[in-house]
């Protein structure tokens, strides 16, 4: 119900990280409408993940990479890299009590349903605070 009511609202991106794209929708043209234009240059046709204000619905080959009472934190490449510790990566935290089931090991297809936090260009990591994750 409320995957419906924020569809409805057009506020969610959507992000296929293997393919390394993000599907055109209402939320996305906001996102990009959002941000002014770069000197000398037309409207605006990239856009980074880290200046995405609305929520994000990842897809993505997660595994989990620590664990608390209190949180579980989950990484993802961007992108089919042979070797997924190297470039770019999504990480996702969420709160340990709401996870219904067993988390797999090792990778594992899933969905995503967040707010991005912040961007560590250092690490190439983007932060992401998931409210669900969907296997």
């Amino acid at each position: 119900m409320v995957m419906d009511v924020l569809e409805e609202r057009n506020v969610i991106v959507h992000v296929d990280l293997p393919g390394g794209t993000i599907r055109r929708n209402a939320a996305l043209a906001r996102a990009l409408a959002d941000r002014p234009p770069a000197a000398g240059s037309g409207p605006q046709t990239t856009v980074r993940l880290r200046d995405i204000d609305d929520f994000v619905l990842i897809r993505g080959r997660f595994r989990k990479i620590s664990e608390t009472p209190e949180s579980t934190v989950f990484l993802a490449p961007y992108g089919d890299h042979e070797d997924p510790s190297r470039g770019a990566r999504v990480r996702v935290t969420c709160a340990t009590e709401g996870l219904r089931n067993e988390v797999p090991r090792g990778t594992f297809s899933a969905r995503c349903l967040g707010k991005v936090q912040d961007w560590n260009a250092e690490d190439g990591v983007l932060e992401v605070q998931a409210m669900a994750i969907f296997r």
